[in-house]
């Protein structure tokens, strides 16, 4: 009996759809939290345990779920993902009290990690070399227009119904995703020649990390979502309370970042598959220090053109930055820890988040203080001078931090020429 074979394209997409359903639901949560917050009758400090509890289940499962991939099957520990987050899913629309919620959000969060710790090894797997860049753009499109529909979508769901239906429109795309894969996904166990995937954290992550050019690979991802957090935690501030502009506004102008995303990534990721990977990541890093020395520019009176091109500069860096990099962390990585590199680049994506917005907010706030003349936790009405000081701090800090990032892959191509 011949071997069944699997189209990648089904494949891509299968993990695509899951992709893209996380993300939706991160993003649509933060708009929903303080509807929730009222009609739980909680306070703020314990609504936002919500939003936390989900990333914290995430960030300390992916590296769990990225290792037994690779012992027992990619797609095996992929489906159970989507099981598990489409069940969460259920839990958390049926919650009637904030603790059932939150750890229905656990179970989520697990679901979840075990999903996303997979699918960059799933499609490394299934894609050649020569057209993994587009792969990888294309998954960086899903996750960008996951993290768009989400506030979009959520005000919309809360306007015509309860805010239980956030997490309810998961469950029956979560049942299709997991019928769909069980077709178009390659349920194999890893083979005798896999066997030899390492048995411990320590040894994956030696394997990995022995390979200097996984390591440069991993650093200048780090440092990309650093700056992904700090900026998407600043904007919003700068935009509402700086500038003036109506929520409404701000929404629109927030969009921008997504929005180059979906477009540039799978445009890089083409381009990558035919000039090499090495040089788009030293283009979109050039940029993005660019984009990034720019934004701290914007002042109270900057048009909206001006604040449109110079945070599309800032996120078109970052697109053309990061497919041909995911391409390049995931082909540099051993074939018998491909789960665990997976993980790793997941874990690079909330934690490095994570960092960025404790960060951008100690600097924001710390020099806030430093110009106000005294400690600052909020913004000071009346005096966008302030704000505009710390907020210009923050983003000369985030454009030193890119440039070491920009070194790193002019190293990087450097080495990559000399082979």
């Amino acid at each position: 009996m011949a071997e069944k074979t699997y189209g990648k394209w089904a494949i891509l997409f299968t993990t695509l759809v899951m992709t893209f359903m996380v993300c939706l639901d991160s993003s649509i949560v933060t708009v929903v939290l303080p509807v929730m917050q009222k009609e739980l009758g909680v306070g703020l400090d314990e609504i936002q345990w919500v939003s936390s509890v989900y990333l914290l289940a995430t960030c300390v499962g992916v590296l769990p779920f990225g290792r037994l991939g690779d012992k027992r099957g990619k797609v095996y520990v992929f489906q159970a993902g989507v099981v598990v987050f489409t069940l969460g899913s259920l839990l958390c629309g049926l919650a009637q009290t904030l603790p059932t919620l939150i750890a229905a959000r656990v179970v989520q969060g697990i679901g979840c990690a075990a999903a996303m710790a997979n699918n960059m090894g799933i499609i490394t797997e299934a894609f050649p070399s020569r057209e993994r860049g587009r792969a990888m753009g294309l998954l960086s499109t899903f996750v960008a227009l996951g993290m768009m529909v989400g506030p979009v979508l959520g005000g919309a769901i809360v306007s015509a119904f309860a805010w239980e239906g956030i997490f309810l429109i998961n469950v029956p795309v979560g049942i299709a995703s997991f019928a769909v894969g069980l077709r178009t996904l390659p349920h194999v166990r890893p083979t005798a020649d896999n066997s030899a995937a390492p048995a411990s954290f320590l040894g994956a992550a030696r394997l990995c990390f022995s390979n200097l050019t996984f390591t440069l690979n991993f650093a200048t991802m780090l440092i990309v979502f650093v700056g992904i957090g700090a900026s998407e935690f600043s904007l919003p501030f700068y935009f509402q309370d700086a500038h003036g502009f109506s929520a409404a506004t701000s929404s629109l102008l927030f969009m921008t970042l997504p929005v180059v995303n979906a477009v540039v990534g799978p445009v890089s990721g083409t381009i990558s598959d035919r000039v090499g990977c090495e040089v788009p990541t030293v283009a979109g890093f050039l940029v993005y220090v660019c984009g990034l020395m720019l934004v701290a520019t914007l002042g109270e009176a900057s048009s909206v053109a001006r604040v449109v091109a110079f945070v599309g500069l800032m996120s078109m860096g970052v697109s053309i930055f990061q497919s041909p990099n995911n391409s390049l962390f995931m082909g540099s990585a051993p074939r018998e820890a491909l789960g665990f590199a997976g993980s790793i680049s997941s874990l690079a994506r909330y934690a490095g988040m994570a960092i960025g917005i404790s960060a951008g907010s100690a600097v924001l706030y710390g020099q806030m203080s430093v110009a106000a003349g005294y400690e600052v936790t909020s913004y000071v009405t009346g005096r966008p001078d302030v704000f505009l000081f710390g907020f210009a701090s923050v983003f000369h800090l985030l454009a030193a931090v890119a440039a070491v990032g920009l070194a790193i892959t002019v190293v990087r191509l450097v080495r990559s020429r000399r082979a």
